[in-house]
């Protein structure tokens, strides 16, 4: 099956399956980059809202001036 063929397939399947095909694919090309991506017992650092009062500030400046 040709790749234009396959998208013109794509084009024809419900929302929710498309998401599910998008999830899937993320999936596959995780898993091709690098099969250790994410190592048990690790920890990984994520940014989070808490304790970030500049930023919070700046958009409070920001919304007063526009108002």
């Amino acid at each position: 099956m040709s790749l234009a063929e396959l998208m013109s397939q794509i084009q024809e399947l419900p929302k929710i399956d498309k998401l599910r095909l998008m999830q899937f694919l993320a999936t596959e090309l995780v898993k091709e980059d690098d099969a250790n991506f994410f190592v048990a017992n690790q920890e990984y650092p994520i940014w989070s809202p808490y304790n970030c009062s500049e930023a919070a500030n700046a958009l409070m400046n920001l919304l007063a001036t526009n108002t």
